[in-house]
């Protein structure tokens, strides 16, 4: 490998890695749109164990989608990035539905649930969920 393939492979790299990170940040402000309060003070001051089982568990979902979406991108670099981010799109939005679907059949605000400051088991099903959700869409983006 010359220096200009491997100029090239770190650029790709670069770009592959901004656009899990601009992914990952755009889960992160929809589950915090999803869930009352905020979820930088809830986790990071608050300690709050439910918000950041719930958060964790949609930021791994959307990793592996991400991920899946990367190994199997289509032929070509751009087509790939193109197809990453759509994949990604669509996992996000996927995540969002799913977590108001679980809201709409449990009893109670999910979102308020999620985020007590009491230990819930709610937020171990709502992270069941996610890496359930996130496996499938692995699996059908392969």
């Amino acid at each position: 490998m010359d220096i200009g393939d491997l100029l090239v492979e770190l650029a790709q790299i670069l770009a592959w890695g901004v656009v899990g990170i601009v992914l990952l940040a755009v889960g992160y402000l929809v589950v915090d749109l999803l869930t009352p309060g905020n979820l930088g003070q809830l986790i990071y001051e608050q300690h709050n164990v439910n918000t950041a089982v719930v958060l964790g568990s949609g930021l791994l979902a959307l990793g592996a989608i991400v991920a899946t979406s990367i190994v199997t991108s289509f032929d070509g670099f751009a087509d790939g990035i193109v197809s990453a981010v759509g994949f990604g799109l669509v996992g996000i939005l996927l995540l969002a539905v799913s977590f108001l679907v679980v809201d709409r059949i449990t009893p109670g605000d999910l979102g308020e649930i999620v985020t007590h400051h009491e230990p819930n088991p709610a937020a171990w099903v709502v992270a069941a969920n996610h890496i359930a959700l996130g496996a499938i869409l692995s699996a059908a983006i392969s």
